[in-house]
């Protein structure tokens, strides 16, 4: 745009330096002309008339001298002289009415040729800008354009700069706080790619440390003294060398990296950051091989999967993330969440295209709300980026059944009735802030709950509730298993606490769900007619993986027990279901709490004979045991994790055991 700019303008100015010089050399040639003419025609007779007058006044002047010469006693050369003097004053006389004429001729003839000259500089200078003008006008439509255009580029930058502000403002808190940086690993064209600071010991004499940039790279471990700086090979071939752990060493977080010519012993920050660039280098060394294996593969093979292949995200611990590379990645995350009905807007500003969520409410946010809703504190918004955070498949399914249009429906209900205008993306933070603060802390505009009898705020079911069906214990006892109960049709009369246990038993209840807590449901509420079960554990009866994820996101204890001593990850275990054990593990499942019997999780699959679980819970505690001495652990299992999760969202019938599975002990 700034060059067709440039260069339409500087063909316009060209233009007009031309017609300038035209301007210029027609003046000039003008003036030319009338001086030539003034030269040759008008001053030759005045000229002429002056030298005829001077010769007039020169003889004039010897008349006068040879009169006043002549004596008394010659009065007839007297006579002569004073003849000779009137004819020379009379030719004197007649040369100078010449000579004045002459001088009048030149001063009328000037004055006619000035304002000749102004006349034909003045056409020149109109025709200078009339040519001008009409160069303008050809680029008025053009002139309009642009103004156009920059009003756009100053909106569109305003717009820019407060998303930076809101950005800055957000990085500052979350990474300004002191925390160690985290160090980048990523896979790259060419293997695995990370880099950080790390300290390296001298080979020489002295041994000192000195503080270097270390990457890995092209399976290569190379270093930098300065970011221009040629890189050090530290290991040519990361196929060729090991990593192990250093803790003889006299300083911390020391780890050495071991080749067949050399070693290097070198230095982290932190213990975590120890941990993860060992298990960096194990990886980089991993990905080699794996990739030697592929490149030697008589059919090309171009992918490949399993422990050796993990990455970033495995490293750290976080099976089951998806990852922006992959199909349904973080890009892939945004369009699909952001096509879900209402979803295209921010939910409380309607700004487009929003690339923020609340992860606990399922709604879509622009930049600016999403700064508010951290602010409230993650008990009212848990924000996350839509591009740029790792999404979980169970989470992308959450956001995609709940959205702003159903949970509008809950929080806006009141708005049209009591005439409240819904702030606009053009709206002040101020307007924004106070229509959050009042939609999701002081709630007011959700639809009143009516007061019945028996209502309360305490534990147990109010008066009125109908039964929920009990869990199966291990081993079956009469009366102990019933079926799903199907849902009433007066749920507005249950207590919100009783109406988020009824509707976590159901499928598609999640806006119910949501419903209950927006009027003050509480997310761990015991029912004590049902042996002290929580939603969460209601929700793990009916096999509902959503369900689950909506209530461990908005603060449901995952090891709240009911009276016989069981917690969710029991009652999944007890029931088969694959999938919501590995949900529970991965959001922190305490993997030795016992139940009344003495029995924990593990025990219980052995002896229901679930192979999966029991995989799931041994490596589990292999990893817990492993992290308590500092260890990286197998990558095993964080592979397995990830395949669970994946099934458990896509294809959960894969991983349901049927009922009659349970009671083969």
């Amino acid at each position: 745009m700034m060059a067709e700019c440039l260069d339409k303008f500087t063909v316009s100015l060209n233009h007009k330096l031309d017609s300038h010089s035209e301007l210029l050399d027609a003046t000039q040639h003008t003036l030319q002309q009338q001086i030539q003419t003034l030269v040759k025609e008008g001053l030759r007779d005045f000229r002429e008339a002056r030298r005829d007058f001077w010769r007039g006044a020169e003889s004039l002047e010897a008349a006068l001298t040879h009169n006043a010469e002549v004596p008394r006693r010659r009065a007839q050369e007297a006579e002569e002289a004073g003849a000779a003097l009137r004819t020379a004053r009379a030719g004197y006389r007649g040369r100078a009415l010449d000579y004045a004429l002459q001088i009048n001729v030149i001063e009328d003839k000037r004055k006619f040729d000035i304002m000749e000259f102004v006349l034909r500089l003045v056409e020149a200078q109109a025709t200078y800008f009339q040519q001008g003008h009409e160069e303008l006008s050809q680029l008025a439509q053009y002139r309009k354009e642009l103004g156009a255009q920059l009003h756009q580029l100053v909106l569109n930058s305003a717009r820019e700069k407060r998303d930076m502000e809101q950005r800055h403002v957000l990085l500052k808190q979350k990474e300004l706080g002191g925390e160690e940086p985290e160090p980048s690993l990523k896979e790259g064209p060419n293997g695995l790619v990370m880099e950080g600071h790390l300290f390296k010991r001298a080979s020489n004499a002295f041994k000192t440390w000195s503080r270097r940039w270390f990457t890995i790279q092209n399976n290569q471990l190379v270093y930098q003294k300065k970011y221009k700086d040629p890189v050090t090979v530290v290991v040519d071939d990361l196929r060729l060398c090991t990593v192990k752990h250093c803790p003889d060493s006299e300083r911390r977080f020391c780890f050495e990296v071991v080749s067949t010519s050399k070693s290097c012993l070198l230095q982290a920050d932190s213990e975590r950051l120890l941990h993860l660039w060992i298990n960096a280098v194990q990886s980089s060394i991993a990905s080699a091989f794996s990739q030697a294996r592929l490149d030697d593969s008589p059919r090309g093979l171009s992918q490949g999967s399993g422990p050796l292949a993990l990455g970033y995200a495995a490293t750290l611990g976080c099976g089951g993330t998806v990852r922006g590379r992959e199909p349904g990645g973080v890009g892939h995350v945004a369009a699909l969440v952001q096509s879900v009905d209402g979803n295209a807007q921010c939910c409380d500003c309607r700004e487009p295209a929003p690339e923020w969520a609340s992860i606990n409410l399922g709604v879509t946010l622009c930049i600016e709300c999403s700064g508010i809703h951290r602010s409230l504190g993650v008990h009212f918004s848990k924000v996350r980026s839509l591009t740029l955070d790792s999404w979980e498949p169970e989470l992308v399914k959450l956001m995609c059944e709940l959205g702003n249009v159903v949970i509008n429906q809950i929080y806006e209900a009141r708005v049209v009735a009591m005439a409240v205008k819904k702030p606009g993306p053009t709206c002040s933070r101020q307007e924004k802030e106070a229509w959050i603060h009042a939609k999701y802390v002081e709630k007011k505009f959700l639809t009143k709950l009516p007061e019945i009898r028996g209502r309360r705020g305490g534990r147990g079911p109010p008066r009125g509730h109908p039964p929920v069906p009990r869990k199966p214990g291990i081993k079956p006892r009469p009366g102990n298993v019933s079926k799903p109960e199907t849902p009433s049709d007066d749920l507005g009369s249950l207590h919100p606490g009783a109406l988020l246990f009824r509707s976590a038993g159901h499928p598609s209840s999640l806006p119910t769900m949501a419903d209950a807590l927006a009027h003050g449901a509480d997310v761990n509420w015991v029912n004590g007619g049902q042996e002290n079960a929580t939603p969460l554990i209601r929700a793990t009866a009916a096999n509902s993986l959503l369900a689950c994820e909506f209530l461990l996101q908005n603060g449901a204890n995952v090891n709240q027990a009911d009276s016989a001593g069981r917690g969710p990850l029991h009652h999944a275990t007890i029931l088969g279901h694959t999938g919501l054990a590995c949900l529970f593990l991965k959001r922190g499942a305490d993997l030795g709490a016992q139940d009344s019997e003495g029995r924990d999780a593990l025990t219980i699959a052995m002896e229901t004979a679930n192979a999966d679980i029991v995989t799931l819970l041994r490596l589990a505690k292999m990893r817990e045991a492993e992290a308590a001495q500092g260890q990286g652990g197998d990558e095993t299992y964080l592979d397995i994790f990830r395949d669970f999760s994946l099934m458990a969202s896509d294809d959960p019938e894969k991983l349901s055991r049927r009922s009659h599975d349970l009671y083969t002990l």
